[in-house]
This record gives structure tokens, sequence and C-alpha cells, in this order.
């Protein structure tokens, strides 16, 4: 087993060596699909810990000798993002499990981080203060992420957190973190990050206008361009979706 941890949070190393046989008894579960989410509160603290699915053959060679595993990065990449002032649930460790010299369980512990709502949320919903939330979200994205090259390769709706405060504003924070690249953020990348939000044109039109504010671009510009980027994502997506279905049957 490897266990790598943030030094903040040393006191649970017995925790954290004890995860692996106690995933499936403790905490509360919620998310269960191809990973697993639990909220684990331990000696006074509340993590979440995300127990990802055994790799496939391939990456049961890489993943134990060759590079790191999805929890790994999800650790290392959160602390970068914190270090280059985003907000993301803060990284506690990862837990690592080699079976026979292959690479078996991965676990990424977290602080856990309680928020209000997600994008998912209000798109294509009538949300109340919508179009305030969505300029937010564009500072946010231009701002905290792509100003600081951090390019999110899953910025998808139910990937970022958002947090109400009394003053109308509102903390955005990001999750699901193991798939990113920190990386020069040109307006073209930035603007078309925003395409994997699925969002209707009205809403895309928001963040579009906003987004080219903030690069001192043309606005109906914009709002044409992410149009389209959103019109080619969701091609991608849905062809996608259906050759899986074809190979199914």
């Amino acid at each position: 087993m490897r266990i790598f941890i943030n030094p903040k949070y040393k006191k649970l190393k017995g925790f954290l060596n004890e995860l692996p046989d106690q995933f499936e008894e403790i905490g509360i579960s919620v998310y269960k699909g191809r990973n697993e989410i639990k909220v684990i509160e331990i000696e006074g603290v509340k993590l979440n810990v995300k127990s990802f699915k055994i790799p496939h053959l391939i990456n049961k060679i890489a993943y134990a000798w060759l590079r790191g595993s999805k929890a790994k990065h999800s650790y290392e990449y959160g602390l970068e993002i914190l270090h280059r002032g985003a907000n993301t649930p803060e990284p506690v460790a990862v837990v690592e499990v080699i079976k026979n010299g292959l690479f078996n369980r991965s676990y990424y512990v977290s602080i856990h981080h309680e928020y209000d709502f997600t994008i998912r949320d209000l798109i294509g919903f009538d949300f109340p203060d919508k179009e305030n939330i969505l300029k937010q979200f564009a500072v946010f994205t231009f701002e905290k992420l792509h100003r600081n090259g951090i390019h999110h390769l899953d910025y998808s709706r139910g990937n970022i957190l958002i947090s109400k405060k009394e003053d109308g504003n509102y903390d955005f924070s990001i999750v699901d973190i193991n798939r990113l690249k920190f990386e020069k953020m040109d307006y073209l990348k930035g603007l078309k990050n925003f395409s994997q939000i699925w969002a209707g044109e009205d809403e895309l039109e928001i963040v579009a206008r906003e987004y080219a504010r903030l690069n001192q671009q043309d606005e109906d510009e914009a709002v044409h361009l992410l149009i389209r980027l959103d019109q080619e994502h969701k091609i991608k997506i849905n062809r996608k979706l259906a050759l899986k279905k074809k190979l199914r049957k």
C-alpha cells in the first residue's frame, strides 16, 4: 500500500492505513457509479473519500510502476490548484493498493466541501438570480482558472460547486480534477471550455458575453463562436454514446 498524505493531516495516518479494508462498511455514500464517493467523519474532520474502480490490465501495470493514478493526480492537482489561487476541496491524502505487483484500488481523500448547488441545478431551469450566477461563473473561470493556467478537461455541470454568499455574490469550486492541465489558456481555448456545460443558447450567450468582455473581445462574435463550439461538442458526445450503445448490442 502507498500513502501520500498532506502533512497538515498526518494525524489521520491510522485511518488511512485501514481505509481499504473499512471503506465498504463506513461513511455515507453520496455517489455510486463507476467510482464511489463517501462522506466520512473521523477525529472531528469531515472527509470526502472517492474510491476509483479497479483499472484494466494495462493501467494496472502503468499505475503501479509507470505513471500516477487518477487518485494521485487528483491529490497533486488539488494542491497545485490551491497554490495558484483557485478553489477546490483541500486535498488530504491518496491511498493506493498494490496486489501481486499490479495496481488494484485507489482512494482520493479531501476535506468535505459544503455548497448550495451546482451548475447542473440551474442549466435549463428557471433558477433564481440565474443571469448573475452565470456572469459570476464566467468571471471565476477567467480570473481563477484560465488566467492562472488551469484547464479543467472535464468542466461539466456537476463538477462546478456553488455557494451563495449574503452580499449577492457566489463562491465557485471545482471537483473531479484528475483530468486537468496546467497550461497557458488563450481566449479561444478558454471560450471552448464552456462548451462542456451542455447549456442552451440563451445561457451560453450570457457566459460568452461576459467572458468576451473580460478578454476585451467582440461580444457578438463570442456568442456565435461558443454556440458553434457547443454544437460541435454535443455532436461529438452523442456520436460516442451512439457507438457505445451499438457495441453493447
